[in-house]
């Protein structure tokens, strides 16, 4: 489903990743670990449009996209999840939903696809009205997933959604994911919980100073002593 080849990307002319190349099959949930500043949001941003690479190239259904505006990327079937969430702070849950939903014209398909939001996140339906800024961490970090999922993505990319998250809601988080999964979405997702991420995802990649460095199952990972040493301080 998507493809990265040799991608280098930089900010003002410093690198921020060096030959980066993995792939993702339809299905599947693939997980990038790695510290602050890897960049792991760099990647992200780059397949999304937000970023151009200096060399190498993303495809995404045998599409060549690595040119393709960001507005335009979402209409071809991905979503991004940002860090931070990134709401419309001043507008309502509903709003927020609705804004995510902009290429999907038919109001009876943005209906229906609140309705499976609201399914998946059921404190959402008791926040239609309210604004956005006054959720909770969690509840905001539901409601920027269900934005991206208003779109109707094949491909849900996420960045840390745990991240600034209550520890008894980041379960209830990553639970969710394997629920969109099984609806049939394929998932990139960055997480600062390693070993939660790793459990849930299909495969994944050690991101070191802008290189892949490792590859394998989650399980494969988990037990390679490079993610331990680095990541779990074993």
């Amino acid at each position: 489903m998507l493809s990265l080849d040799n991608v280098e990307v930089g900010y003002d002319g410093v690198p921020a990743l060096h030959g980066v190349s993995f792939d993702i099959a339809a299905g599947e949930i693939v997980t990038i670990v790695g510290s602050n500043g890897a960049g792991k949001s760099t990647i992200l941003k780059t397949v999304s449009g937000l970023l151009r690479p200096i060399a190498g190239s993303v495809r995404f259904e045998q599409r060549r996209i690595d040119g393709v505006s960001a507005h335009r990327v979402v209409g071809l079937g991905i979503a991004h999840v940002p860090e931070g969430r990134r709401l419309f702070a001043r507008l309502t849950v509903t709003q927020n939903l609705t804004v995510g939903a902009y290429t999907r014209k038919s109001p009876g398909e943005r209906s229906a696809m609140r309705d499976r939001i609201f399914d998946l996140f059921p404190i959402l339906r008791d926040r239609q009205t309210q604004l956005a800024g006054t959720l909770s961490g969690g509840e905001q970090q539901m409601l920027a997933i269900g934005r991206g999922l208003m779109a109707q993505p094949r491909l849900l990319m996420l960045d840390e959604p745990s991240l600034g998250i209550a520890p008894r809601l980041v379960e209830d988080i990553l639970a969710s994911l394997a629920r969109i999964k099984a609806e049939g979405a394929t998932i990139l997702l960055v997480e600062q919980n390693v070993v939660e991420a790793l459990q849930l995802a299909d495969r994944g990649y050690v991101l070191q100073t802008g290189r892949i460095v490792l590859s394998g199952t989650g399980a494969e990972l988990l037990r390679s002593d490079l993610v331990r040493q680095a990541y779990l301080g074993m």
